[in-house]
């Protein structure tokens, strides 16, 4: 028998091969996340510090990592990633996509969540660390899991004296913003971290905020994660429409703000450190 490839089999083949190699390359690609674009050389306490591109970029940003709904991370990627920063405080957003917890998937907080600590991380010198793909866990529910394992490794280098937990509520929920401390344990003895949050907060128009409304305590979150760990943290769950910046101008505006206000708190501890 003629073991000769007939001309149009052996097109058909290469035809196969080359859209396969093509879809494997755009999917690799894909995974890139456009780049947030916030960086300020020039920041005063006297005046705002949040530039138009900042939001448009986080905007971008967010608006991809909501598209990835039902998207698991493609081989050899992570599900999360890390902004590595000087600045001795760290940003988590576990929920940016949907976690998996009792053998299901649930709602995601949105790509809002992880733009804000992306952008807080640029502005301040913060490391941030969040969830780009449907992981296999949730990093807000158990603790056996990679993303916890960064966490801690993160916590041993960056030695940071706060941790900020961002999530997203329903934007039918009464408040703007949630502060969870685990009714005050999670501060370790330092009640003003929560007291310059509401100042700064309120300083930029946030004004209906509540205080253990979700205090952390439940399941093994971030925040009694890093109370373990010896480092105060605190859970910020924010109303929705302060974190999803694509629904309008106004919630933009909200977003930028929110920007503001969290990375003024960072800075406080950037800059304290510098004087030591």
């Amino acid at each position: 028998m003629s073991t000769k490839i007939k001309p149009y089999l052996l097109l058909i083949f290469l035809t196969l091969l080359f859209w396969s190699t093509a879809c494997t390359l755009n999917r690799i690609a894909g995974t890139q996340l456009p780049v947030i674009d916030c960086r300020n050389d020039d920041i005063r306490l006297d005046r705002a510090i949040v530039e138009p591109r900042c939001i448009s970029t986080a905007m971008d940003f967010e608006k991809q990592l909501n598209s990835r709904e039902a998207e698991e991370p493609p081989p050899t990627v992570s599900w999360y990633e890390v902004v590595s920063g000087t600045t001795p405080v760290i940003i988590t957003a576990p929920h940016a996509t949907r976690p998996f917890r009792d053998g299901a998937r649930r709602f995601s907080d949105g790509g809002g969540t992880a733009a804000l600590a992306v952008a807080v991380a640029q502005l301040s010198g913060a490391t941030a660390i969040y969830t780009t793909y449907e992981g296999p866990s949730d990093p807000n529910y158990y603790d056996d899991n990679e993303f916890k394992t960064s966490l801690a490794e993160l916590i041993a280098d960056v030695q940071p004296k706060l941790i900020l937990d961002i999530h997203g509520s329903h934007p039918y929920r009464s408040y703007d913003i949630d502060l969870g401390s685990m009714g005050g344990d999670s501060l370790l003895g330092d009640p003003s971290i929560v007291e310059r949050l509401i100042a700064s907060l309120r300083n930029e128009g946030v004004s209906s905020i509540s205080l253990n409304r979700f205090g952390a305590s439940k399941n093994e979150t971030i925040t009694k994660y890093s109370t373990m760990h010896g480092v105060p943290a605190v859970q910020l769950e924010i109303n929705a429409t302060w974190i999803t910046p694509n629904e309008g101008d106004i919630q933009a505006q909200r977003f930028s703000k929110l920007v503001q206000a969290i990375t003024r708190v960072v800075l406080h501890y950037r800059d304290s450190t510098a004087k030591h």
